[in-house]
């Protein structure tokens, strides 16, 4: 195979790629993510066999083309607005602008793919240029396909098809039957809490050792903005410390510094209460579960309040903060959650489990809460399009009308069976092997580069089976 990747850092090349590469006979090549060119590659990685969005950062952009972006809305792609408002950066942009930078994008990966004529392309959830190289490949007959990475349990990873995680491949038919014992051994120890579901933990409070760690960080990040300033336009479709002035990096860091000591702790719960509840658990923004993903529910208080609204008088709903997202929760978002009848809010370091385990119903856009809850056995309601849907207790949402009715037969539905259970989970989790987490600042074992190496054997072989039967097809 031609292996081409889009979106990668010099680092992630180094650490995975490139160890990757010394195992297989395939050739693997990569198109940089945008925010890089040849030098600031090189300062990392030695440049082999990379491509640059553009090498000269002061390259000129082309007149938005929005015939061609619109030709490329086809199948299971997202809209070039939804690509646009996931991008955490380029969302902040002058439309007009968004769409010049968007035109740019899909003229280099058109011309970069018709060069290279990758067997397939591997890229990511993440930005516009991330759906944007999938659009180029669907539109150009390409095969592509991104990493999914599971919580629970960690270190196992997928591929997906599309845009969304309900997209994943399976490699190996009838797979399922194969780990069910495993499963369900995965499934005592989750409810043991032998097991949970990974996360980034930030510190509860804002300590002197915090604030000194961070200080090396926040000093490199401001040398970034001083010397970028000459080439500010040149940055500000990718990075989005350059966006704001050193005065403005300064409010910035403060900002998130003050919502974490002004946090409400003691209007909080911390405990689950006596009274019939919902439980819902907020997502970190931006980020590709909310914003690719569920993108027509990325507006988490329209979200609260569309449950809230959907719930009978006898349950109030419990709105748990997220623990990887605290700086940025303000009292006066958070007092707008407050003001929606019937809502309680949840501190972020609760017991997640000890919540979903005594709630009636669990509600989620995407994300492990809802896996948790069909594990358990509790009513599930995912509003995007997840694979946890696989389970017996789960439902998915089909028009925001239709809530109240399904929230009704939920509360009264009866708990599957444990075999049930056990049977989802073994479905839920044959699409993943064994290989590294998504935390690249920790460099993957060895044994985890084989798990890669392994996992695109397996890709080569579905390709090939795929090809097979695309020609009876034909025939």
């Amino acid at each position: 195979m031609h292996i081409v990747t889009v979106g990668m850092s010099p680092s992630l090349v180094r650490d995975l790629w490139d160890r990757i590469q010394l195992k297989v006979d395939d050739r693997i090549s990569h198109i940089a993510h945008p925010t890089f060119n040849s030098d600031s590659w090189g300062a990392v990685n030695p440049v082999r066999d990379v491509s640059f969005f553009r090498d000269d950062l002061r390259m000129k952009m082309p007149l938005p083309d929005r015939e061609l972006l619109a030709s490329l809305e086809i199948a299971d792609v997202p809209t070039i607005h939804n690509m646009i408002l996931s991008d955490h950066i380029v969302s902040k942009l002058p439309y007009e602008e968004a769409l010049v930078y968007a035109t740019f994008l899909v003229r280099q990966l058109m011309a970069f793919y018709g060069a290279m004529k990758p067997t397939v392309v591997i890229g990511g959830f993440d930005a516009l240029h991330g759906g944007l190289g999938l659009a180029v490949a669907r539109f150009m007959g390409i095969p592509w396909f991104t990493f999914i990475f599971n919580s629970l349990p960690s270190h196992h990873v997928a591929l997906c098809s599309n845009l969304s995680p309900a997209s994943q491949i399976m490699l190996e038919p009838r797979r399922a039957e194969r780990i069910r014992s495993e499963s369900e051994q995965l499934l005592k120890k989750f409810e043991s809490r032998k097991i949970e579901a990974v996360a980034y933990i930030p510190p509860k409070v804002l300590s002197a050792a915090f604030i000194v760690k961070r200080i090396p960080g926040q000093f490199s990040a401001l040398l970034r903005v001083l010397r970028r300033r000459t080439l500010k336009d040149a940055f500000k479709y990718t990075d989005h410390s350059n966006s704001y002035s050193v005065s403005g990096l300064f409010r910035e860091a403060i900002r998130l510094r003050m919502n974490i000591l002004r946090m409400p702790n003691r209007d909080l719960l911390s405990v689950p209460p006596g009274e019939r509840y919902a439980f819902f658990g907020l997502h970190v923004q931006p980020e590709s579960s909310i914003d690719v993903f569920a993108h027509f529910y990325s507006n988490q208080l329209h979200v609260v309040e569309l449950i809230a609204r959907s719930l009978p008088p006898t349950h109030t709903l419990l709105v748990k903060l997220h623990k990887s997202d605290v700086p940025n929760y303000s009292r006066a978002l958070l007092a707008k959650f407050s003001k929606i009848p019937s809502v309680r809010l949840v501190s972020a370091f609760a017991d997640t489990f000890e919540f979903i385990k005594r709630a009636d119903i669990v509600f989620s856009i995407q994300g492990t809460i809802g896996l948790e809850g069909a594990l358990l056995g509790k009513p599930v309601i995912m509003l995007g399009d997840s694979p946890t849907k696989i389970f017996p207790s789960v439902s998915t949402l089909g028009r925001d009308p239709d809530l109240p009715v399904l929230v009704r037969e939920k509360l009264g539905e009866v708990r599957p069976s444990r075999t049930a259970i056990i049977e989802a989970f073994a479905a839920y989790l044959a699409p993943y092997y064994p290989a590294s987490g998504n935390d690249w600042t920790i460099r993957p074992t060895e044994d985890e580069i084989e798990g890669f190496v392994h996992l695109f054997a397996l890709l080569e072989n579905y390709l090939r089976s795929d090809q097979r039967t695309l020609r009876e097809a034909r025939r």
